[in-house]
């Protein structure tokens, strides 16, 4: 018993050390929930090709892995989606577009469970092209089989969202619209300017039960209910609303209300005003109000690490210490849940390199910033280089040249879903010191950033 423990601790370990991603494939695949009268035509892909799957720690908690489709996102889903429903003379063609597909785990107790985020929009395809619904779906499973297990999460995430645009289709509730060509490769969830939320007039008094009825404007208008509202003269962003519902009609699930002019957000023990600010809906809170009831990030505790993550558990990152500072939160359009105004997204940047020029640097030397040969910034004492990395990068080469004659080139490793600062100083006989910064200096070094001394940002997105 005690050999095969260690040699389990032993596998665990080689595993550990040696695996830099993990690959799944849908081959053999197929959906179980099929649309009546339809086929799939075409499959695109609107969120970046090159970002990964998602994050998987399956060799410990501190050990983040990067999760990729044997082949591309947009081939393997191709061909999964449309084996699924083949070409057949007489069906109608549907177009899918996939809005998010993101991959995670979390932990409870001593389970770890396997999750994803899907959003796939239902295009009708012919003489005009009609965006009928975009789904939102979360599935989450205990861990099992890893990582052949991962596969069936993903069907089983597609067969749910064809059940959510079943539902819509069966109870009346589907927001067709007709969309261009160029709309057909846009992202509702970044520009999401013709959801209803947005473009929708004479909006009504009444109950949006979920985040889907909100979005595309089809509130529930047959409950008799009562408004009250708790001004707040001193913090009008703070001013709360509660409801009062005749006997026996308190619906089961309500997401937020519309009073006619304005829109509240479930806060919980109240209603929050949402108002809309360019492309977002945000809402304000104290610090001492905020709870994990609000903010939908907090689900990834367990996974995520660094500055990015600790944006997004939570948001304690964003929210202050302060009990009486007034926090800024806004509308995560994926699933209409609150995130800290300033977080960024986990879907996009998988880690990140900062570089600053210290004020005491030959004031006479210009650093030119080379990453895999190309030159991607001219840096001068007081400066900042921020290269953002996705996940196909696990370390970056950069060399630093001086306009006074230095030169040196190092491989500095890029840690998943974190940000590593390096302070750079030229000296006066010309050579280049370059050192990683830790803990407090660190985080000295991130807040003194501002728009005007970060000289460059670059993203690489390529593999």
């Amino acid at each position: 018993m005690r050999k095969s423990l260690l040699l389990l601790i032993l596998v665990t370990l080689v595993l550990s050390s040696a695996a830099n991603e993990i690959n799944i494939s849908l081959a053999g695949r197929r959906l179980s929930v099929l649309l009546p009268g339809y086929y799939i035509e075409d499959v695109i892909l609107s969120q970046r090709e090159d970002s990964c799957l998602g994050y998987l720690h399956p060799y410990g908690p501190n050990k983040c892995i990067p999760l990729f489709f044997e082949k591309s996102i947009l081939a393997e889903l191709k061909e999964f989606l449309m084996n699924s429903m083949p070409r057949q003379a007489e069906l109608q063609p549907m177009i899918i577009r996939v809005n998010r597909i993101y991959m995670y785990q979390t932990s409870g107790g001593v389970r770890d469970y396997d999750n994803i985020d899907l959003s796939l929009s239902f295009i009708r395809s012919g003489q005009d092209m009609k965006e009928d619904f975009t789904s939102v779906i979360s599935v989450s499973a205990e861990q099992h089989s890893f990582p052949k297990g991962l596969a069936k999460i993903i069907t089983d995430a597609f067969d749910q969202s064809n059940i959510q645009y079943l539902d819509r289709l069966k109870t009346g509730m589907l927001t067709q619209s007709i969309i261009t060509p160029g709309q057909l490769k846009e992202n509702p969830i970044y520009k999401p300017g013709y959801f209803r939320c947005y473009t929708g007039k004479n909006h009504r008094k009444g109950i949006y039960h979920t985040y889907l009825d909100f979005r595309d404007n089809v509130p529930d208008t047959s409950l008799d209910f009562e408004i009250f509202h708790d001004y707040n003269p001193g913090h009008p962003k703070l001013s709360r609303a509660y409801l009062n519902f005749s006997p026996g009609s308190k619906p089961a699930k309500c997401w937020g209300f519309c009073e006619g002019d304005s829109v509240y957000f479930n806060a919980g023990k109240s209603y929050s005003l949402l108002k809309k600010e360019g492309d977002q809906f945000i809402t304000y809170s104290r610090s001492s109000e905020y709870t994990r009831d609000v903010v939908s990030a907090a689900i990834f505790g367990s996974v995520f690490g660094g500055l990015i993550g600790a944006s997004l558990i939570g948001g304690v990152a964003a929210v202050s210490s302060d009990p009486n500072m007034i926090e800024k939160f806004r509308l995560d359009l994926f699933d209409g849940k609150l995130q800290p105004f300033e977080a960024k997204d986990y879907t996009m940047i998988s880690s990140t390199l900062v570089f600053f020029l210290s004020k005491t640097s030959d004031p006479a030397a210009v650093l030119s910033l080379f990453v895999d040969g190309k030159l991607q910034c001219e840096m001068k004492p007081g400066n900042y280089f921020t290269l953002d990395l996705s996940c196909h990068y696990s370390n970056a080469n950069v060399k630093l040249v001086s306009s006074t004659g230095g030169e040196v080139t190092e491989q500095l490793d890029a840690k998943l879903l974190k940000t590593e600062v390096y302070l750079l100083k030229v000296k006066k006989d010309r050579t280049i010191f370059t050192g990683r910064l830790f803990d407090q200096m660190k985080t000295d070094m991130l807040k003194e950033r501002t728009k005007e001394n970060t000289v460059c940002r670059v993203e690489l997105f390529n593999k």
